[in-house]
């Protein structure tokens, strides 16, 4: 009797192992399909976009030399142009990325939550590809002040723009993980941040720090703030990619519990406040309230590294080593300013770079970790 149960419970476990493995295989297929399918979408995407840009150009530009920077030029349009598109094509790629098995988890997602993250893909995708535009056309009228081109050389540069941008987003949307997030966190700073430089008229900011930039007003202030406000929409986009991660991680290693990983959630969720609250509070308002976001910032990163023995034991001891390293790399930059060797502006810049280069690291390791525990659990399945 009791062999017999045996068997009978051995000949269950064997079935749902093969079910697994099964399944297993018609994801990897349905995740390839997928992908063929968004590449396939994407040129589909960029000939439409083409196509809107040639026509739109043409009305727009049609008997006159267009100037490539000034009044209504291609360089406006193009900016235009790449942000319309983008919104469209990102938001859409976006939706449709639950198809892919890989992201199957945002068909849990509750609608309200769906529609805040399918905003901020698609807007920080629209402020990286409209800022670029700016720069590559404000670099052309430096180099050919004045500059001026015929109808239809401006039309193709507004239907090349948009057939890129369009291209580009939908592509890059329908494929979002937590390290290309990081990737286009820094985009969206370092686009907003070139920009805010390039057009302020002070130009002895750089001698306090850059949120002088988000407090003089004008163009610079608005760009600025605005590029901070997006940041932070990324940066709880991180958080719950993150969270979704960790929670896949914790099906094969016990040691990520659930309250670990909220944690992790919840620092990322801190972070982005404090974007938040940085660009709604410039210095002009209150110096003392900015700072508290701006400090904010690297007192919660920073404890963050320096806590992640506790918070994340089960990480390779190579990512908690670097990350006291970064911690304490933090602290000598900001002895540096304090003595005064750095100004704050260039503290900021380090502090930045340390930061991005350790997220890019930290995800990449999360992300490995969790296919190895999974590869593993597959292995043991199979024998």
């Amino acid at each position: 009797m009791a062999r017999g149960a045996w068997t009978q419970s051995a000949r269950l476990e064997a079935a749902a192992v093969q079910v697994e493995r099964q399944l297993h295989r018609n994801g990897v297929a349905d995740a390839r399909r997928f992908a063929a399918r968004t590449e396939a979408r994407a040129i589909v995407v960029a000939i439409l976009a083409f196509g809107v840009g040639l026509i739109g150009g043409a009305v727009a530009f049609w008997g006159r030399a267009v100037p490539v920077w000034e009044g209504a030029s291609v360089g406006a349009a193009g900016i235009a142009v790449a942000a319309s598109i983008t919104l469209a094509t990102a938001s859409v790629s976006y939706r449709l990325a639950s198809r892919d098995p890989r992201q199957a988890w945002l068909n849990d997602v509750s609608r309200s939550k769906r529609a805040w993250t399918t905003a901020a893909v698609a807007v920080s995708l629209a402020a990286v590809l409209s800022m670029l535009q700016w720069m590559l056309f404000h670099a052309a009228t430096l180099i050919w002040p004045g500059a001026a081109v015929d109808t239809m050389t401006a039309t193709m540069i507004v239907a090349l723009v948009a057939g890129a941008s369009g291209y580009t987003a939908f592509a890059l949307a329908a494929h979002v993980t937590a390290t290309r997030l990081v990737l286009l966190l820094f985009a969206v700073v370092a686009t907003g941040f070139t920009v805010s430089v390039a057009t302020t008229q002070d130009d002895t900011w750089y001698r306090l720090n850059f949120s002088e930039l988000g407090g003089r007003g004008g163009v610079t202030s608005a760009v600025f703030n605005a590029t901070l406000i997006v940041a932070g929409g990324v940066t709880a986009l991180l958080a719950l990619y993150l969270l979704m991660s960790l929670q896949a991680w914790a099906r094969t290693e016990a040691r990520v519990t659930r309250a670990r990983a909220l944690i992790v959630y919840g620092v990322f969720l801190a972070l982005a406040a404090c974007f938040f609250g940085a660009a709604l509070v410039p210095v002009t308002v209150t110096q003392i309230g900015h700072n508290v976001f701006a400090i904010g910032m690297a007192v919660i990163f920073g404890g963050l590294l320096l806590g992640l023995r506790w918070v994340l034991p089960c990480l390779p001891r190579s990512m908690i080593v670097l990350g006291i390293a970064v911690a304490g790399g933090i602290l000598f930059s900001a002895s540096l300013f304090w003595i005064g060797y750095y100004t704050l502006a260039t503290h900021e810049m380090v502090c930045a770079g340390l930061v991005v280069g350790y997220l890019l690291l930290f995800t990449r390791t999360l992300a490995a970790a969790e296919r190895a525990d999974s590869a593993i659990a597959d292995a043991k399945a199979d024998s």
